[in-house]
């Protein structure tokens, strides 16, 4: 499951077609490469500016000579944790190129509109996730790819899922 988490200043954010559509492109750039749509969570978590710093100084707040030295501290700063479970990168190569597509697909949702960001990635041990209560099938089986054309999380034979033997 790609686990993606916004930690975003109330004043950004605001429109729900915006949120929808950060949502859908980081959707369909996974279903893209296989996994199921279901797989995929975003959340938007507003934080308020007097519960948010960075290097010290509430983000956004006043520019004023007690922030220095620093960025300009009215510039919103959106913090982003991406979790991958369903697949680990396997190489530095797949990577790199993983961090290229983030920072072109979230361009425009935050680097265009003027906000400072930053972001990380986490992978976690697969063997620890569950989906209501199912161990996922494994990458390219039968299973997965009926979890991808229904877009449901629906109980399978363990051998449909490569699991077989693995439960």
């Amino acid at each position: 499951m790609p686990l993606w988490v916004f930690y975003h200043p109330p004043n950004t954010f605001t429109d729900p077609a915006t949120k929808k559509a950060l949502a859908k492109v980081l959707t369909d750039g996974y279903a893209s490469v296989g996994l199921p749509r279901s797989y995929v969570v975003v959340l938007f978590q507003p934080i308020e500016p007097d519960s948010y710093y960075i290097g010290g100084v509430a983000r956004p707040s006043p520019d004023v000579p007690a922030n220095k030295p620093g960025p300009d501290s009215t510039r919103p700063f959106i913090r982003i944790k991406i979790e991958h479970f369903a697949r680990p990168d396997p190489s530095e190569k797949s990577k790199k190129r993983f961090l290229r597509w983030a920072d072109a697909t979230l361009k425009p949702f935050i680097a265009d509109q003027g906000y400072d960001w930053e972001y990380s990635v986490e992978e976690a041990d697969r063997s620890q996730w569950k989906i209501n209560g199912i161990v996922p099938p494994l990458e390219g089986t039968q299973a997965e790819k009926e979890w991808a054309k229904t877009n449901m999380i629906t109980p399978f034979e363990p051998e449909k899922g490569g699991l077989l033997g693995k439960l």
